[in-house]
């Protein structure tokens, strides 16, 4: 305990003293060609309060329910399905706007319909979680998707709440976990991760940021909202954050086997390769390296193939990698991978 309350107290002060390291190639990989949907979804524009936002699939811009969902994609004559758990303050903008050819199209182009989601990013992880679950259940549930299996890709937070939902699906004993065939996770904070430092790296880069992330990441730095405490310690289940204080969430076991059985495969970036205190902190930007490979040897490379189940994307931030053509052709190859799944 007392080693981990020294570490997040100094934590800011290795960060400037990192800024002191840090040379133009490091700032550039953090501030340059950011898409502003990986930051800031434009349904949270209008919002005043989180609490006008529920938990729900996305359509056309809003929000749906599971049976417009069912027709959408019937209509598609796509065979497949995938759900895409956005991070953050995300929406299905994160999935449509990146890259030469957004990952949206490539998905179909791979014949996979995408079911967007949106969560309340003020709530408890474990709360998006269980509403997802309640969600992907009745589409799963439903005859037009009875016996088939579903793809997921997540994104940084998105990644907790994936795996939350997997942790609750084992609990309940739904079938939510036995019913995906595949899962890409990409840069999750599997270890938390501390939320200062966003404000710390916008008061760096405040002038290459668009206004309107500015704004809403100084927000999410600023309070310390349910969704944020998850965040920062990586807490998943609900028990953990009903039954300890903030202070004994240091103490809390992370990982729960919610992914032993799923077949999964792991993307993270990092903004340096330089191997260096400072630049294990600043990780890819937003989240520390040993939070993004928690899991990496833990759970990833214990799976068949290991060698193909971590990707370690260089001189990449948090906001950079969905644009990746990395990411695209890793996404891609678990597709095509079906037939041979």
């Amino acid at each position: 305990m007392t080693d981990a309350l020294i570490s997040t107290s100094n934590a800011m002060q290795i960060a400037l003293d990192a800024l002191e390291n840090a040379d133009e190639v490091v700032k550039r990989t953090l501030f340059e060609n950011i898409p502003v949907s990986s930051i800031v979804g434009e349904s949270f524009a209008g919002v005043v309060t989180t609490s006008q936002i529920q938990a729900s699939f996305r359509l056309k811009g809003k929000d749906a329910e599971y049976q417009e969902i069912l027709m959408d994609w019937k209509n598609s004559k796509l065979p497949y399905v995938i759900l895409c758990i956005p991070g953050l303050f995300c929406d299905e903008g994160l999935w449509n706007t990146h890259g030469e050819i957004p990952l949206s199209e490539m998905m179909k182009e791979c014949g996979y319909y995408p079911v967007y989601l949106r969560f309340n990013p003020g709530i408890h992880l474990s709360t998006n979680a269980k509403k997802m679950l309640d969600l992907v259940e009745n589409l799963l549930n439903s005859p037009e998707l009875e016996n088939r299996t579903l793809d997921v890709i997540s994104y940084s937070q998105g990644g907790l709440i994936f795996r939350s939902a997997l942790y609750q699906s084992k609990q309940n004993g739904s079938q939510f976990s036995k019913r995906i065939r595949h899962a890409l996770v990409i840069n999750s904070p599997d270890g938390g991760s501390y939320i200062e430092k966003i404000g710390f790296w916008l008061g760096l880069g405040a002038e290459s940021l668009p206004i309107l992330p500015v704004h809403i990441l100084g927000f999410i730095g600023n309070q310390r909202s349910d969704a944020i405490k998850d965040l920062s310690h990586g807490i998943i289940r609900e028990e953990d954050w009903i039954q300890n204080d903030q202070m004994k969430r240091y103490l809390n076991d992370l990982y729960f086997g919610e992914l032993d059985d799923v077949n999964a495969t792991q993307i993270y970036s990092l903004v340096t390769k330089t191997e260096s205190k400072w630049s294990s902190w600043i990780g890819d930007g937003i989240v520390e390296k040993p939070s993004l490979t928690l899991l990496s040897d833990k759970v990833y490379r214990k799976k068949s193939n290991p060698e193909s189940r971590v990707h370690c994307l260089f001189e990449t931030s948090h906001y950079q990698v969905m644009a990746h053509p990395q990411t695209s052709r890793i996404l891609r190859g678990t597709l095509n991978d079906r037939i041979n799944f």
